[in-house]
């Protein structure tokens, strides 16, 4: 019994190392077969070749030699655009170069970068284009494209073609991958390759402009007053600045080292001051199935406020603002003062989805 277990488990073990080495063969092969220069004929080949036929037909019927000749001149054409064509995409790399992060409605360039890598054959007309897909928040839009061109790429050179995105909504997007294609010299046939350049890109939500009635959110009578804490006095070598000498400054404050690099008194500052302290809820609430106009834009706004109050509160100093947010997820951010605590809050504004009952990840 124990060896027929044995068998069993050595059989199952080489079962899944040999699945293993097939999933990662098949993986490779696709991955070739797609870095692979491909070619189809244009509609302008097509009608070519329904010439070419019909010539080659009509000559073999009527039996005319001089129209035969002509089929197969026609037919050299387009095995001239075919060789050319795929000769000119081989030997060509891309790499693209563009931010990480943007806002939505600023525009972002992106620049590719190509190199002809053969040593004799040069390249023309190459065209670029990426395939554009929103992965956060779902979105039910098809997929868009960008395109940019490259006019001639001589042997063993490189050269750069740009196309500039503005993204319109918020969200998690992936550029990529790239599909390099030509149409030189005849455009009877079109010649392709894919390049795996995948990108991620997070647009962040559309900052706008606080009015002064803003401040409201941050009057002395609320939590998150302005106020300032003495320390002085049990701890005085604590201290959180320096300033110059006051008439009634006390001998014990100046700080002598400062004083001798300065040649003026200096004395150490025990007052801090807290400014803007607030807490902000924002609660993304969505019916089922509400897929209104008036329920989208009043939670675009909502984000897009929650985002603008986060980066103007984050430019004033000693300013501090705490974000919880009941969305699909619940995240919880708390302690926001500095760029790149803010830049995390707009990453996990940008990929929000309303829902009716938020889940804790």
């Amino acid at each position: 019994m124990a060896k027929r277990e044995n068998w069993l488990t050595r059989f199952k073990q080489l079962l899944s190392a040999g699945w293993g080495r097939y999933q990662r063969r098949r993986q490779r092969l696709l991955a070739r077969s797609a870095s692979q220069a491909r070619f189809a004929l244009t509609r302008e080949g097509a009608h070519l070749l329904f010439i070419v036929l019909f010539v080659f037909v009509g000559a073999v019927a009527r039996d005319i030699n001089l129209l035969i000749l002509i089929a197969t001149a026609m037919i050299g054409l387009l095995l001239l655009q075919w060789r050319i064509s795929i000769g000119t995409i081989s030997g060509v790399t891309a790499t693209r170069r563009m931010l990480e992060r943007t806002t939505e409605g600023s525009p972002v360039d992106c620049q590719i970068t190509a190199s002809n890598r053969k040593q004799w054959l040069g390249a023309w007309l190459i065209k670029f284009e990426d395939n554009i897909q929103q992965l956060a928040p779902k979105s039910n839009r098809q997929i868009c494209k960008a395109t940019a061109a490259l006019d001639e790429l001589p042997a063993g050179s490189t050269g750069s073609a740009s196309y500039r995105l503005t993204f319109h909504r918020r969200g998690w997007y992936q550029i990529g991958p790239c599909v390099l294609s030509t149409r030189f010299p005849l455009s009877l046939g079109r010649s392709w390759r894919t390049e795996s350049l995948v990108q991620q890109v997070i647009v962040h939500p559309r900052l706008g402009h606080l009015l002064p009635a803003a401040k409201i959110f941050f009057r002395i009578d609320r939590v998150g007053q302005v106020k300032a804490s003495r320390h002085a006095g049990a701890h005085e070598t604590e201290f959180f600045g320096l300033r110059p000498w006051v008439t009634g400054d006390s001998r014990r404050w100046i700080h002598w080292r400062t004083t001798a690099k300065q040649g003026e008194l200096t004395v150490k500052q025990f007052d801090r001051l807290q400014q803007q302290q607030a807490c902000v809820l924002l609660d993304l609430y969505q019916y089922k199935n509400d897929r209104s106009e008036e329920c989208l834009v009043a939670c675009e706004r909502a984000i897009a406020f929650v985002a603008t109050l986060a980066t103007r509160s984050a430019q004033v100093a000693g300013a501090r603002i705490a974000v919880a947010i009941a969305a699909a997820q619940v995240v919880t951010l708390t302690n926001i003062q500095s760029p790149v605590l803010v830049r995390n809050l707009l990453d996990e504004l940008a990929v929000l989805r309303p829902s009716p009952q938020p889940q804790r990840a």
